[in-house]
């Protein structure tokens, strides 16, 4: 965490710096160059400039008319001085002379337990044969606020009022919500992860692309929340939304993790009472500073580790005493003083390398940890893909890179851990890292040597293993499995609400049917309680909701390893949970009883 002195120097800052805010579509950075007319780069944010944790969206505009081709390097980064973590992007655009390219980019902020509410974004723009530009652009994030944005209609006539409100309630918070043009949204689910809310109206979201829509629903699968406003009822079975049914008295309904919320406005103005509102809404910055410092149980199951200096104090001993009374009064005696050319380096040498040795027999190279995931299959139409929300903790012995690769981009967060000799952002940690997270690349000190890290990780992959209800005999569903594991457990809730389970002693191969039984109460085997008590206080609330899903199993797979996100190769895993889960494929829909938006 900052020091003191890094705090006084940020209040300074703070104390003559004008607030900043930007809005949907902010030029955040532009610069032309005079020596070719029409060439510039252009950065625009998507939904304001900076966030809490997450990654936000931004979208680089390049022209290019200096005569030849080019390629253009634009470099993001956010921090502040004295902060424990900064993050940082890199993004290589090639734009051929004439032409115009427009990308859309993704950059992660360090979470708020590791930084201030007021950060900094620095951005960078380098191109062969032209001058390097830089730009340094500041912004307030919500101090007790969640990320909201807003599009530009629910926002026209309402916004700078909900920000006076906001703003006289807690002066730290700069606004209500950042508004955006619906055309502009991201097509990358990530783009939304700095975000704890999205207010839509109902014309632009049936206005948005299939890609827009794709990646929105994705955010809501992982838990994110999705608020649609009508002017009159919206009928939810017109949205293309995949519900299976209504989750709650005020219009929200489930989707997976996340919620989408229905509700009434009069077309011209949002209440004041809105505020209120959503100033109730979890926060995802809150629950990364909160849910994993204590009762975190797959880290209580992991243990805890003391840092014993013995071994090395007494080596350091040893070389005190060979390196002066031994090496001065015997080894290199008066008249042979010479020696010390050549005794002392080797006694330093050789102390050198017991040490090394005392670390890697002690702490070994590489590192172990253990993980809890949950994989949600949903293969509906214009999905076909799983979510995979991961919360994992390792440490780490001799580390010959801390950098890792993956196959795809993910959104990675680090949890605020208990304080520890190990824990790298403890308070007394005075090291600083710096994490650059770029196309799958993940490069920086994710995992230091000797260290501990806990990482709270969740993906989207494109996957055809599912589940398919294939109708009914002698009123027991059939469900055919379709996956590439083998099935050892299985518990399924179907459209009306019964519940069935596979036989104690089950192993269904890919392609078979599952043999399923009547349960005649509610109670959960131990396989789902033990693995959902193993996820972080918010996520394992998200989890214990899906089990009223109607039409929605759980399973328990033979090699949970096969749904698992890897990070670095070094780590061995002593144990990974997975609660698989999802909708079959095909079905009827849930019986629901209609229900009315809420008005806001």
């Amino acid at each position: 965490m900052p020091s003191i002195r890094a705090r006084l120097a940020l209040l300074v800052l703070l104390a003559w710096m004008p607030p900043v805010i930007s809005r949907a579509g902010d030029q955040i950075f532009r610069h032309n160059y005079t020596e070719y007319p029409d060439t510039f780069v252009e950065v625009q944010s998507v939904f304001g400039a900076v966030a809490k944790q997450g990654s936000l969206p931004y979208r680089i505009t390049i022209r290019n008319h200096s005569g030849k081709d080019r390629v253009w390097t634009v470099k993001m980064g956010e921090g502040n001085f004295g902060r424990s973590l900064t993050t940082r992007a890199s993004f290589r655009i090639e734009v051929e002379e004439g032409a115009e390219v427009q990308r859309e980019v993704i950059l992660a902020f360090a979470p708020a337990f590791l930084a201030y509410d007021y950060r900094n974004l620095e951005i960078t723009v380098s191109a062969t044969g032209l001058a390097e530009e830089k730009r340094d652009h500041g912004e307030q994030t919500p101090q007790d606020f969640p990320l909201l944005g807003i599009s530009k209609s629910l926002a026209q006539r309402s916004l700078t009022r909900l920000d006076d409100v906001v703003k006289n309630q807690n002066s730290s918070n700069p606004s209500f919500a950042k508004v955006f043009e619906p055309e502009q949204l991201p097509v990358d689910w990530l783009g939304y992860t700095g975000l704890d809310a999205v207010l839509l109206d109902e014309p632009a979201w049936r206005g948005l692309a299939a890609a827009q829509r794709q990646a929105l629903v994705a955010w809501v699968r992982l838990g994110g929340r999705l608020d649609l406003y009508g002017e009159t009822a919206i009928d939810p079975t017109t949205l293309g939304l995949p519900f299976t049914e209504t989750k709650a008295r005020d219009g929200s309904r489930s989707l997976s993790l996340g919620i989408v919320k229905l509700s009434l406005w009069d077309g011209k103005e949002l209440p004041d009472s809105v505020v209120n509102f959503y100033r109730t809404l979890p926060q995802a910055s809150q629950a990364l500073e909160r849910d994993f410092n204590n009762d975190w149980k797959l880290q209580s199951d992991f243990g805890t580790k003391e840092f014993n200096p013995i071994l090395v104090f007494i080596l350091l001993l040893i070389f005190a005493i060979l390196v002066a009374p031994v090496n001065l009064f015997y080894l290199a005696k008066p008249g042979r003083r010479h020696r010390l050319f050549i005794t002392t380096p080797i006694i330093s040498v050789v102390t050198c390398l017991l040490i090394i040795l005392v670390i890697l027999f002690i702490d070994g190279v590489g590192g172990k940890g253990t993980r809890v995931i949950l994989a949600d299959l949903q293969p509906g139409q214009g999905e076909t893909r799983v979510y995979l929300s991961q919360e994992q903790i390792s440490r780490t012995g001799v580390m010959l890179s801390s950098s890792f690769e993956a196959d795809q981009p993910y959104d990675l967060n680090p949890v605020n851990l208990p304080e520890s000799q190990f824990n790298p952002f403890s308070h007394s940690g005075q090291r600083p890292s710096t994490y650059e997270i770029s196309d799958g690349r993940f490069d920086g000190e994710f995992f230091r040597s000797r260290s501990e890290q806990g990482f709270a990780i969740r993906a989207v992959e494109p996957g055809r293993a599912r589940i398919e209800y294939s109708g009914e005999e002698n009123g027991i569903p059939v469900l055919i499995s379709n996956l590439s594991q083998e099935i050892v457990a299985l518990q399924y809730r179907d459209a009306k609400g019964t519940l069935w389970k596979s036989p104690d002693v089950t192993s269904v191969s890919p392609g078979g049917m599952i043999p399923l039984e009547k349960m005649e109460k509610e109670v959960w085997p131990d396989w789902i309680r033990e693995t959902t008590e193993r996820f972080s206080e918010a996520r394992q609330g998200r989890v214990k909701n899906l089990q009223s899903d109607r039409h929605r199993f759980f399973a328990q797979v033979r090699d949970p390893e096969a749904f698992a996100l890897p990070t670095h190769p070094g780590l061995r895993w002593e144990k990974t949970r997975l609660l698989l889960t999802g909708t079959p494929a095909g079905g009827p829909v849930a019986e629901t009883t209609p229900q009315e938006p809420a008005a806001q």
